[in-house]
């Protein structure tokens, strides 16, 4: 009985090993690829952070890019991990701004970044640029928590929004797993938000993409790998859209706990109805907003990457500028 039953665990191992091996070959001959990271050549420009996921260090950095005119950038970053803004201005008067890569200036030299322009129209005020690559709404608003209590007059807080921040606000299998194979920049873990009872925003600490053992060798790990991925986050995406609104609100609150104006600046946002939408929430809640977006072709992009040129960082700072001289809510002088 015991040898009958051992050679039935061989036959079942044996049998269970052939059918994974053949569904590999099978896998990688209808074009399931084995996991495969990024290469990225440029030094490290993001140290992890237990709360952000992850955040710039300071120094300066020389970022080679595909764009045959404008062969490379410079990025400048200080100790709080700002975009360094090349100003002596020392005012006690403070304005902040947070967000992504838009806001952050990826893809242009320091000079040209619209936080750059924008400091040299009010030059009474010093603003520092928070913003970092990768973030949404979530990351901005715990970057606005940590730095606005450091500043000894924060006057003007402005939040640049992207259509892309509302899928990273929940931290959806697509963006944890893009963040997975860029790893060797490293950031690789993101808070997030969900929505509890009664629509309540709860706010999750960073987590990341599975990874198993033999990624890189087996399609069938890597296809395992997805699949979880999104049955594991696929309810999130119902709820990224009033996550996002939530978030939004809550930056305009702590803005005001410490006396400063928030400003919600709109600058990549092309569907018009779901720009309708962030605008009536808006109005509803009696939140700032400037609609700054442009199309991003021709000299308004950068080649070969979705990130706007240094043309279309000055038309958003024309942009801004024209909104707060109208509105006056802070003044030049």
């Amino acid at each position: 009985m015991k040898i009958i039953s051992f050679k039935k665990i061989i036959l079942v191992f044996v049998s269970t090993l052939v059918s994974l091996v053949v569904l590999e070959i099978l896998l990688k001959a209808l074009g399931y690829k084995p996991w495969e990271n990024i290469i990225v050549n440029e030094k490290p420009i993001f140290k992890p952070d237990a709360v952000l996921g992850w955040k710039a260090k300071k120094g300066t950095y020389e970022i080679k890019t595909r764009n045959e005119s404008i062969k490379k950038f410079q990025m400048n970053f200080g100790k709080n991990s700002e975009r360094i803004i090349n100003s002596k201005n020392q005012s006690e008067k403070e304005i902040l701004m947070i967000g992504g890569s838009f806001t952050q200036g990826w893809g242009v030299n320091d000079y040209e970044t619209f936080s750059h322009k924008f400091q040299k129209e009010f030059e009474n005020f010093k603003v520092y640029n928070f913003a970092q690559g990768g973030y949404g709404s979530v990351q901005s608003l715990l970057m606005l928590e940590k730095q606005i209590t450091k500043m000894q007059s924060p006057r003007l807080v402005v939040y640049g929004l992207i259509a892309h921040h509302e899928y990273r606000n929940v931290a959806r299998a697509r963006w944890l797993h893009t963040l997975a194979k860029y790893s060797r920049r490293g950031h690789v873990s993101t808070p997030y938000a969900i929505l509890g009872k009664d629509n309540k925003l709860l706010m999750r600490p960073p987590t990341s993409y599975i990874n198993l053992p033999l990624r890189e060798k087996s399609s069938l790990i890597a296809l395992f790998e997805k699949t979880y991925m999104k049955l594991k986050t696929k309810h999130r995406k119902k709820q990224q859209l009033l996550v996002t609104k939530k978030i939004i609100l809550e930056m305009k609150n702590i803005s005001s706990n410490y006396s400063a104006d928030f400003i919600l600046l709109i600058l990549d946002l092309d569907n018009p109805n779901k720009k309708n939408n962030y605008i009536n929430y808006f109005k509803n809640n009696k939140i700032n907003y400037v609609d700054c977006s442009v199309s991003l072709v021709g000299e308004m992009i950068l080649p070969g990457d979705y990130h706007p040129s240094g043309k279309a960082h000055s038309y958003y700072n024309e942009c801004l500028v024209n909104y707060i001289n109208k509105t006056k809510i802070i003044k030049k002088n």
